[in-house]
């Protein structure tokens, strides 16, 4: 089977050729010395000596050394050491990583072995270990205040400005916020404007990021870079940019600051991003995941002989489109649980896209051992796998279909339409008070505009002529000048969303009205670029409910997705990533995934979020969803 779908993938995605790693191990074999070693590797002994310092006094058996490429440069400001560790038993790169307080990522960088073949029980590794020959800063801890006898030469008075923080001020001196309150204990209640506190005397005065431009993030214990990179929406390059002291190594207490517009999707209090329960950070490297992953490949259908007839065949079946970009996504999920240390069996099996072949599947295979089974994709062939399962009460997860399927054990990723409705309701309900509201609704949408009508009592309903299209010269009495107009669109019509869209359009530039574009349901009539142009769209600032939100391309998901396959990947693909990640994150807390539902928490990850809640009669469902809008061309979620 993993044969095949191996060579089901190669026909699909086109392949690209893998970054070189910048630095190899090697391990010494008897007999080598320095200096053959580097003549193997056309380097210099001085080469392999910058980068390994106890290979001064000669290497033995068994050594590992990092040999540097001859592209590599090294910053003259940071000196790294290795550390010569022996892989143990269920040790994974996340747990020698925590314990020599480095990133996965370091390891894998001077061990090229690892990088490409993972970790094995007896392997040798180098362990970095970064240092800065020069430090800038004085060391401020309470401790090194006590011992210093002449403290007036190392610290400073620094004097409070508006909209200063304590956060902003640790983050601009590199000062956790525990050693900036030892140094001053009366700030622990909150700072105010022109008070006095004390700061370490700094060779060049730091620039204090204000709540203005930025808000901050108290680094938690146990957290690394890939945690903050998921937690916080930004990608380590991004994050290394805006927080320098990253490059030596991540530490508990440190203050990280990020842009106000970087964080529309996080909750902020005082200029202060605000901790929520993350599934990661309480997962656990013991808990080792049994998974099934079943979606209708439809080998039986397939030529292996032929490439050309199995890229027809894919070219036309939907369906097995469908399938394989998500399975695409899902291993990339498993690649990055892998990554962070943790063990995961996965059994994938082809359903065929029927209830035959459904059936077959669940009669030839024992699922007695399995945790969770995400798919497979027809409601139909998740209502047979359900039923079967339900006894034992082993989830199934229904990836790509928002019709319900009434099993306990059933786990609906796509929220319903009626969720969605409900979503965009509370929010014109919250936010639209003030607006000059104006309904329009055609006969199919007559309970929405009731419902509309009842939460929004200012409301102004203008009904479509027959014929469904309405006067250009009958609304614009309606639109005002002097206050925001909230157009509330309730159509499955193409031709009247068609008409609307550049009737308003047109206003908002020869009227100079302020007009912005709402509905509960955007259906697939807005994606008909031959009649509804988005730059209408983007002109009324177009609102609606939807269950992904527009990611950016220079996520890690992305950038890792077009090194493996060479191409970007698609939302079903994307959506792939985030339900096996999620799913398993949630297993990694507790091999019962009702636990996690139970625990109240919303996942978000790269465009999609899982909020789970229990139905009396019924399994679980996702309310999972984002509020979006045009802003410009480009796509946002609104807070």
């Amino acid at each position: 089977m993993k044969k095949l779908l191996g060579f089901f993938l190669v026909i699909l995605l086109t392949s690209c050729v893998a970054t070189a790693q910048q630095y190899k191990s090697h391990t010494v074999a008897r007999g080598e010395t320095v200096k053959s070693i580097a003549k193997q590797y056309n380097i210099s002994v001085d080469d392999i000596i910058r980068l390994n310092p106890e290979a001064r006094r000669g290497v033995r058996r068994n050594n590992v050394l990092v040999i540097p490429s001859k592209s590599v440069k090294v910053s003259k400001d940071v000196e790294v050491t290795f550390t010569n560790h022996k892989v143990r038993r269920k040790e994974t790169l996340y747990s020698i990583a925590k314990k020599y307080g480095v990133t996965v990522d370091d390891i894998k960088k001077f061990n090229e072995k690892v990088a490409k073949e993972g970790l094995k029980k007896g392997d040798r590794i180098a362990i970095p270990k970064f240092k800065t020959k020069v430090a800038d800063v004085v060391d401020t801890t309470t401790k090194d205040v006590e011992e210093t006898k002449n403290e007036e030469a190392t610290f400073e008075t620094y004097i409070v400005k508006a909209k200063e923080t304590k956060w902003g001020i640790a983050h601009s001196y590199g000062l956790t916020i525990e050693e900036l309150e030892d140094l001053n204990p009366e700030i622990k209640d909150g700072l105010k404007i022109g008070q006095e506190i004390k700061l370490p005397i700094r060779t060049e005065k730091p620039q204090v990021a204000t709540t203005e431009k930025y808000v901050f993030y108290d680094v938690k214990p146990k957290q690394t870079i890939y945690t903050l990179t998921r937690k916080l929406g930004v990608s380590e390059d991004e994050l290394i940019l805006l927080n320098p002291a990253l490059k030596d190594g991540l530490k508990a207490g440190m203050v990280l600051k990020l842009p106000v517009a970087k964080t529309e999707s996080l909750e902020v209090v005082d200029a202060v991003i605000v901790d929520k329960f993350n599934f990661l950070e309480n997962a656990s490297t013991e808990n080792v995941s049994n998974i099934v992953i079943m979606l209708p490949f439809k080998l039986n259908e397939m030529n292996m002989d032929s490439v050309s007839q199995t890229k027809a065949k894919l070219r036309k079946d939907r369906l097995l489109g469908y399938a394989t970009e998500f399975y695409t996504g899902s291993l990339m999920a498993l690649d990055s649980m892998k990554q962070l240390g943790f063990s995961v069996n996965v059994k994938v099996l082809d359903n065929q896209g029927n209830t035959s072949g459904t059936r077959k599947v669940m009669t030839n295979n024992s699922f007695s051992d399995v945790h969770a089974v995400i798919g497979p994709i027809i409601d139909s062939n998740i209502e047979i796998v359900a039923s079967a399962l339900k006894s034992d009460g082993i989830p199934v997860i229904s990836p790509l279909t928002s019709k319900e399927v009434k099993h306990r054990n059933v786990y609906q990723t796509i929220p319903g339409q009626e969720l969605l409705e409900a979503k965009m309701l509370d929010f014109i309900k919250r936010n639209g008070q003030d607006k000059n509201v104006i309904i329009i609704a055609d006969k199919n949408n007559a309970t929405i505009k009731t419902k509309l009508q009842s939460i929004l009592p200012n409301n102004v309903v203008f009904n479509p002529e027959a014929g469904n299209y309405i006067k250009p010269t009958a609304i614009l009495p309606l639109l005002k000048e002097d206050q925001e107009n909230w157009v509330i669109l309730e159509t499955n019509d193409l031709s009247l969303i068609a008409n609307v869209t550049s009737v308003l359009n047109s206003y908002t530039t020869s009227e100079k009205r302020k007009i912005v574009l709402l509905t509960t349901d955007r259906d697939d009539n807005y994606n008909n670029n031959d009649n509804i142009y988005n730059s209408h769209l983007a002109n009324l600032n177009f609102h609606y409910p939807s269950i992904e939100k527009p990611s950016s391309l220079n996520n890690l998901f992305v950038k890792n997705y077009k090194r493996e396959y060479g191409i970007s990947p698609s939302k079903t693909a994307t959506r792939g990533f985030d339900i096996t990640f999620d799913i398993l994150l949630r297993l990694a807390y507790d091999q019962n995934l009702a636990k996690s539902v139970r625990k109240g928490s919303e996942a978000s990850y790269v465009e999609n979020k899982f909020d789970y809640t229990k139905k009396i009669l019924g399994g679980f469902f996702n309310k999972g969803i984002y509020i979006v809008k045009y802003d410009g061309l480009e796509i946002k979620e609104v807070k």
